[in-house]
């Protein structure tokens, strides 16, 4: 063989080589866009499901604030309900402070005091009237 043939072929199997090389390339750059690509599909899936799996927490965090303030609503709607109840009872019998001892009622002569307390706190307006009446003339004439 002479050196014309050997470096023909040598060029050959460099060409042989490079071929193949690109063609090595091309594959691997086809395969690394692939794989890209599912990543990408891959994060929005991820993405999706963070979502989907945050929605109820968030709706969660919304209304379960909803949710626990009106069932401590309810609870205290009974107590008000109980309390109410409670109260009638004792205005029924008269006995708001408790301990037995008659302490209201419309009809002041039911009361312990009697018609006293009637006739204190109405004459206690009666002076206070006056006193305003008199008030108001004095600062007219001046």
């Amino acid at each position: 063989m002479d050196d014309q043939q050997l470096t023909e072929a040598l060029d050959h199997i460099q060409e042989r080589l490079q071929l193949s090389v690109d063609a090595t390339i091309s594959k691997t750059q086809g395969i690394k866009a692939k794989v890209e690509k599912s990543q990408s599909l891959i994060e929005t899936i991820k993405d999706n499901i963070a979502y989907v799996v945050g929605l109820p927490a968030t709706l969660g965090g919304t209304f379960g604030f909803l949710w626990d303030s009106s069932g401590d609503e309810a609870a205290l709607t009974h107590k008000v309900t109980m309390l109410e109840e409670a109260v009638a009872g004792l205005k029924a019998e008269n006995d708001l402070l408790g301990g037995g001892t008659k302490n209201f009622a419309i009809d002041m002569s039911a009361v312990p005091s009697g018609s006293i307390t009637v006739i204190i706190v109405a004459s206690i307006l009666v002076i206070s009237i006056g006193l305003l009446a008199m008030y108001q003339r004095r600062r007219k004439r001046r």
